[in-house]
């Protein structure tokens, strides 16, 4: 690239690019390590809404580590399903460390819908957890791929259940599971019945939320939609309760989100750098909130693979 190109990735050249869940859970969890070891700047994300029931939040961050720096502009609309769109939209721009001028402009969509779950991979990954049968709640796009991280990094699972509200949404995501035993649950509260590892993606929050007393004793919990299924109990119940980042959860506990929950024992950081052991026994909670250092982290495994190439992507001048 010249000095004043810009690289433009859209989702059908991120997608092309064939990147794997190892290859994406190894360079999430090299972005962990990288803040455990104080290399990491990741502010708290500031949210702006021009709708009810809407986000669009700034989230920047530079890996000291790989040196790479960028920013993720990501909105989410739940009023877009009627419409038929993306629930999420966003855009990440990539700047060069040494000049700060902006490199590549990538959709940040894709890479929202893949770190996600790339960050509950690295959480199993790392938490000792009996790979019997694996709950999801929501089957939309979060719900499909944790399916597919879930059974990449714990590949030995025998049973995945799955409940959505929309008929027919569970079924069709359960022929990701391969020859597992499949079940669509006819509730929440059936579809988290036992299970070891218990998931939930929705976007609308449960009424009334589920307790997760019904999960196996030594359960994995991943609320990947904060407190919207989970009831408040439940993250007090468990035997270890951890975020992805204490000062991120820390700007909003109380006074947006999480009220009357418990402090964090951990953040994700620790436990990957092994500074933190995560009991076997009991209910293991573990809220990611999601984080710039995710979106920049992949955006550079993203840049590093297109390097050189010239069959991916668009170039344009700018500025």
């Amino acid at each position: 690239m010249t000095d004043n190109e810009l690289l433009v990735l859209n989702r059908a050249d991120l997608e092309s690019l064939g990147l794997t869940w190892p290859e994406i859970v190894d360079c999430l969890e090299g972005a962990f390590q990288q803040k455990a070891d104080g290399l990491v700047q990741n502010p708290p994300k500031p949210k702006v809404a021009s709708r009810d029931d809407a986000f669009i939040h700034a989230m920047p961050a530079y890996l000291g580590g790989i040196d790479a720096i960028g920013i993720k502009w990501v909105a989410g609309y739940e009023q877009n399903h009627a419409k038929g769109l993306p629930y999420i939209y966003g855009a990440v721009i990539m700047n060069d460390p040494e000049t700060g001028r902006p490199i590549a402009l990538l959709d940040g969509g894709w890479i929202t819908e893949m770190r996600t779950p790339g960050v509950s991979g690295l959480t199993m990954r790392h938490v000792p957890v009996r790979q019997g049968r694996l709950a999801i709640v929501g089957c939309g796009v979060q719900g499909r791929r944790h399916l597919e991280v879930a059974l990449s990094e714990l590949p030995e699972i025998e049973e995945v259940v799955m409940y959505d509200y929309v008929d027919g949404v569970a079924e069709r995501a359960l022929a990701a599971a391969g020859d597992r035993r499949t079940r669509v649950a006819t509730s929440p509260e059936d579809c988290i019945e036992g299970a070891d590892i218990a998931i939930t993606t929705i976007t609308v929050p449960l009424d009334p939320k589920v307790d997760c007393r019904n999960t196996a004793e030594n359960a994995l919990l991943l609320p990947v939609d904060y407190d919207d299924a989970m009831a408040t109990s439940a993250f007090h119940e468990a035997v270890v309760y951890s975020v992805d980042d204490l000062g991120q959860y820390g700007s909003v506990a109380g006074r947006k989100y999480f009220f009357d929950f418990p402090e964090p024992a951990t953040h994700l950081a620790e436990v990957v750098s092994g500074a933190y052991a995560v009991p076997e026994q009991g209910r293991r909670m573990f809220l990611n909130m999601g984080l710039a250092l995710d979106d920049i982290a992949l955006s550079a495994l993203v840049l590093e693979r297109v390097a050189g190439r010239t069959d991916v992507g668009q170039r344009i001048n700018f500025p």
